[in-house]
C-alpha cells in the first residue's frame, strides 16, 4: 500500500514525497509520516506514482483551469463596474423657480394644529423640497472623493423609489433604493423593495445591511422624518402622497 499524505485544507491524497498539496497548494504536515508503519513499495508502484508526480498533463490541466477562473472572476467585475458607471435615466437638473414647497411648515402646522386632516404632495414637490433642504447640509453629505449632487422622489402605487446622485471626479454615480414605507404608533417602518447601484441590483435581502449607503441623507433629514412618524398615516399613489393628520 503506498503511503499518501492528507491535506488538511481540501483532504486531498498527495504523494509521500510532496511538501505541497497538488490540489491548492497548501504546506502538508510530513509529521503523520513518523507514525506510520514502513511499508514496503513495489518498484512498479513507484515508478507510476513518480510519472504521475511529472506528468506535464496534470499541470496543464490545473494551471488552464485557475486561469480560466481568474478570466470569469475578472468579466463578473468588468460587468459590474460597467453596469455601476452606465449613464442612469434619470430627470436632468433644473433650475429651482421661486420659493421651494415648505413642506416641514406643513407638517409643523399639521402636528400642532391639526390641520389639514390630509397633505398632498407630487414627486416633483418633494423633489425639489428635498434638495432646498438638502443644499445647506452639503458638507455633512460630501464624502472623500464623492460629492453630492442630488436626490430624487418617485413615487408609485404602494412604494417610492429614493435616488441620491454624487459625483466622483465629476462622473455622476447613482443609489438608487424602492421602499414600501408605514407608520406604526409613531415610527416609520420601511421595507426595502430593492435597489440599484447604477444599473446594477442589489437584492433587498442584502439592503438590510447596504442600506448604510443612504445613512448621511436619513441624517440630514431627522427632522423631517420625526414629523413624519407623527402623522397618522401614509399612502403612495402614482407620482404623488399623501399624509394624514395626526390623531387628536
Amino acid at each position: 500500500m503506498t503511503t499518501t499524505l492528507v491535506c488538511q485544507e481540501c483532504q486531498k491524497e498527495n504523494e509521500a514525497e510532496r511538501i505541497f498539496c497538488h490540489a491548492c497548494g497548501t504546506r502538508l504536515d510530513r509529521t503523520a509520516l513518523a507514525t506510520r508503519k514502513s511499508v514496503t513499495e513495489k518498484p512498479e508502484d513507484a515508478h507510476q506514482r513518480i510519472q504521475r508526480m511529472f506528468d506535464p498533463h496534470r499541470g496543464n490541466l490545473r494551471r488552464t483551469f485557475f486561469k480560466f477562473s481568474k478570466m470569469l472572476l475578472a468579466a463578473f467585475a468588468t460587468a459590474a463596474v460597467l453596469q455601476i458607471v452606465l449613464p442612469q435615466d434619470v430627470p436632468t437638473p433644473t433650475k429651482t423657480v421661486g420659493v421651494p414647497p415648505q413642506i416641514n411648515f406643513d407638517l409643523e402646522n399639521a402636528e400642532l394644529y391639526h390641520r389639514p386632516a390630509e397633505l398632498h404632495y407630487s414627486s416633483e414637490q418633494v423633489t425639489e423640497y428635498l434638495n432646498s433642504a438638502l443644499k445647506s447640509k452639503q458638507k455633512n453629505l460630501d464624502k472623500p472623493l464623492l460629492d453630492f449632487k442630488r436626490a430624487l422622489i418617485k413615487f408609485d402605487e404602494g412604494t417610492c423609489t429614493l435616488t441620491v446622485e454624487r459625483s466622483l471626479f465629476g462622473y455622476p454615480l447613482h443609489q438608487r433604493a424602492t421602499f414600501a414605507v408605514n407608520l406604526v404608533e409613531g415610527k416609520i417602518n420601511a421595507t426595502n423593495k430593492g435597489a440599484w447601484i447604477g444599473r446594477l441590483p442589489v437584492h433587498p435581502i442584502i439592503m438590510r445591511y447596504g442600506d448604510i449607503i443612504f445613512a448621511d441623507v436619513w441624517s440630514a433629514l431627522d427632522r423631517e422624518r420625526k414629523l413624519i412618524a407623527k402623522m397618522g398615516g401614509i399612502e403612495f399613489h402614482d407620482n404623488s402622497v399623501v399624509l394624514t393628520g395626526p390623531p387628536q
